[in-house]
């Protein structure tokens, strides 16, 4: 059963949420936020999210300290170091494109050492197994297709690296001259380009409106930093045919994967994103990545 504390939600203010949640300041404690789940994510989904933020920042991985586990009686989250001054590599891009080459760059460094770190099987779970299981069990994927992008999730070379999950311009940011990785609740270990692929969609596919919202830029400036994330990430190899081809796999295995996820974001009730042509942007950018 999970533990947690009870927090005074009239103790905090507002300040921004993504799809799954809300962040608040404290009104009177400057050196912490409070992140809170959308109420649909239940007590122990939200404290396995806290157990992994805690061991990645125990495993010396740049990021904000973990404190407690809490709710407010209907949502579930945690309390966090507030990492003063901040910036999202997203929003600075959005100021000062200019430095999309330098941020790309810190981004692939930060990346190669991050998947250079062997993962604790026993705290993190399988990023691959995870996504097995949530398109197994997912009836809307056509039976067929279904099968094949489980096959091309078995076919995927064993590895027990750190991923981050969720790897965009958002969620990596930087401080007083230092850079810290956020929003770490997908954490976990796999192939490492199981990490690249999401930015690959969203920056060929995303509707603007939803990218300007979740990362201040549009697809041309996410596709830019995409490209220029993977060329220095992977030098000479990132146009080769071997990697081409395996992360077209990929490519499969992550569309299928927003069909899983993304009718449970909060993201769908944006206003801008009722209107009939966006919802048609958001159903072709499933569809096209779908074709086998």
């Amino acid at each position: 059963m999970a533990t947690y504390k009870t927090i005074n939600l009239q103790e905090w203010e507002s300040f921004g949420g993504g799809g799954f949640g809300e962040s608040f300041y404290n009104k009177t404690d400057d050196s912490v936020i409070l992140k809170l789940n959308k109420s649909s994510v239940s007590a122990q989904k939200a404290q396995e999210e806290f157990r992994r933020s805690k061991a990645v920042f125990d495993m010396g991985i740049p990021s904000a300290e973990p404190y407690e586990f809490v709710t407010d009686g209907e949502r579930y989250g945690m309390i966090v170091q507030r990492i003063q001054g901040k910036e999202s590599f997203g929003r600075i891009l959005a100021d000062h494109p200019e430095r999309l080459e330098e941020l790309a760059g810190i981004t692939a460094e930060y990346a190669k050492a991050l998947h250079a770190i062997p993962c604790d099987t026993t705290v993190f779970g399988s990023t691959a197994l995870n996504i097995r299981e949530m398109i197994a069990g997912n009836n809307t994927i056509p039976e067929e297709i279904r099968e094949k992008i489980l096959g091309f999730i078995d076919q995927l070379e064993p590895a027990t690296t750190c991923l981050h999950g969720d790897l965009n311009p958002c969620n990596i940011i930087t401080a007083q001259g230092k850079v810290y990785w956020i929003d770490l609740g997908d954490f976990g270990y796999g192939d490492p380009l199981l990490d690249f692929r999401i930015m690959d969609h969203m920056s060929l596919l995303g509707p603007n409106p939803f990218l300007k919202h979740i990362f201040h830029i549009d697809r041309a400036m996410l596709r830019r930093f995409y490209e220029s994330f993977g060329k220095q990430y992977f030098g000479q190899n990132w146009n080769s045919p071997e990697l081409r081809e395996k992360m077209d796999r990929i490519d499969h295995i992550q569309a299928a994967k927003v069909m899983c996820t993304w009718p449970s974001a909060n993201h769908l009730n944006l206003p801008f994103l009722q209107e009939k042509k966006l919802k048609t942007a958001l159903n072709l950018f499933i569809a096209d990545h779908m074709k086998m």
